[in-house]
C-alpha cells in the first residue's frame, strides 16, 4: 500500500508538459519587454489611418558543450498574445549557402575515330590475283570546360504565419556559423494610428539528434514560449505599463513555486508519516497558469481560482489586471 501512496505522490509532484519541458540542453532567452519604434519614410508624410511599427527581438540561446554538434536548427515564431496585426515586413529572409567557394569548374572530353579497309584476292587461274589493302582513319578530340553552380544547402528559411498576422525563422547550422549565441529577427507590422503597446509571443524551438553508440538516435526538441510585452518607443506611459506587466508576472510565477515547492514537502512529510495521500484535496498542475499567461485566456482564473492560495489568487488577479491595461493601448 505503501507502494502505491508513493506513485501517486510522484505524479502529483512531477509537472506536467511535454517529456523534454526540464532538458537543458539548449537554453533560450528573450528581454523581459521591448521598445518598438515607428519607421518613417524620408519626405513621406505619414499615413493618417496607420502606420509601420518595427520591433527587434534580441534572442540569445546557449548549448551543453556535448551537444553543440546534436543541435541542428533552431525556430523562432512571433506573433500577437491578442490584437492581431498584419505583418508588413520582416527579417533575415530566406538565405542559402555553399561549402564550396565560387563556382565549380567543369570539363569533359570527346574522342572519336573513324576508319577504313580494303583487301581483295582471287583463287580463279583465269583471272590474275590482285591483292590491295587500303585504309583511312581519323582522330577528333574535342573539349568542353564551363562553370557549374555547386548545391546550396539553407541557412536561413523565413516567412509568415497564422495567415500574415506572425512570422518564422528557421536558422540552420553551417561550416562558418553557429546556432549558439545571439540574433536578432525583425518584424514589422500595419498599426492603427493610435497604437501605443501590446503583447507578443516569442517561441523559440531547438531540434535536432543524439547519437548515441549502438542504440537508437535520441531526438532532441527543446521549446521555450516568452510573453514580451512592447511599448512604443518614448511613450512613457505606456513603457510604466509594459514594466507592471512584468513585474506582475514575474510575482504571479515566483509565489507558484514556492506554493509547488511547499506543496512537495508537504506530500514528502505526509508519505513519511504514513498518512493516505488519496486524502488529500485535488492538486493543480502548471497547466493553468500555462494557460493564463502563455494562452492569455483570462477564463482560467475563474474556474481555478477556489483551488488556488489566497496569495496565488490575488497576484493572478493582478496579473490579469496588468495585462488588460496593457491590452487597451492596441486600440
Amino acid at each position: 500500500m505503501r507502494f502505491k501512496q508513493f506513485l501517486f505522490l510522484l505524479l502529483v509532484m512531477l509537472p506536467t508538459g511535454l517529456a523534454r519541458a526540464g532538458d537543458s540542453s539548449v537554453e533560450f532567452d528573450v528581454p523581459a519587454m521591448l521598445p518598438v519604434h515607428e519607421l518613417i519614410a524620408a519626405g513621406v508624410p505619414p499615413v493618417t489611418d496607420f502606420k509601420i511599427i518595427e520591433i527587434v527581438i534580441p534572442v540569445t540561446a546557449e548549448i551543453r558543450p556535448r551537444d553543440r554538434a546534436n543541435v541542428d536548427e533552431f525556430r523562432i515564431d512571433v506573433s500577437w498574445s491578442r490584437h492581431a496585426f498584419p505583418v508588413a515586413d520582416y527579417g533575415p529572409k530566406s538565405q542559402l549557402t555553399s561549402h564550396i567557394a565560387g563556382n565549380v569548374a567543369v570539363e569533359t572530353t570527346e574522342d572519336s575515330t573513324a576508319g577504313v579497309g580494303l583487301s581483295g584476292n582471287s583463287d580463279q587461274l583465269e583471272f590474275a590475283t590482285i591483292t590491295g589493302d587500303a585504309k583511312l582513319s581519323k582522330r577528333a578530340t574535342e573539349r568542353r570546360s564551363y562553370q557549374e553552380i555547386p548545391q546550396h544547402r539553407p541557412v536561413i528559411a523565413s516567412g509568415t504565419t497564422n495567415r500574415g498576422t506572425g512570422a518564422f525563422f528557421r536558422f540552420h547550422c553551417t561550416r562558418t556559423e553557429t546556432l549558439e549565441g545571439g540574433r536578432d529577427v525583425v518584424v514589422a507590422y500595419r498599426v492603427n494610428r493610435d497604437w501605443r503597446g501590446g503583447v507578443l509571443k516569442v517561441q523559440c524551438r531547438a531540434l535536432g539528434q543524439r547519437k548515441i553508440l549502438g542504440a537508437i538516435p535520441d531526438d532532441i526538441a527543446i521549446g521555450k514560449a516568452f510573453v514580451v510585452p512592447v511599448y512604443l518607443e518614448g511613450d512613457s506611459g505606456a513603457r510604466l505599463l509594459a514594466t507592471e506587466f512584468v513585474t506582475a508576472e514575474q510575482s504571479l510565477r515566483k509565489n507558484w513555486r514556492r506554493h509547488r515547492q511547499a506543496r512537495t514537502k508537504t506530500g514528502s512529510a505526509m508519505l513519511l508519516a504514513g498518512f493516505n495521500p488519496f486524502a488529500q484535496s485535488t492538486q493543480l498542475s502548471d497547466q493553468w497558469l500555462h494557460e493564463l499567461i502563455q494562452l492569455g485566456d483570462d477564463r482560467v482564473l475563474r474556474e481555478v481560482d477556489g483551488q488556488l492560495p489566497k496569495s496565488t489568487s490575488a497576484l493572478a488577479a493582478e496579473f490579469v489586471s496588468r495585462r488588460g491595461r496593457l491590452m487597451e493601448l492596441c486600440h
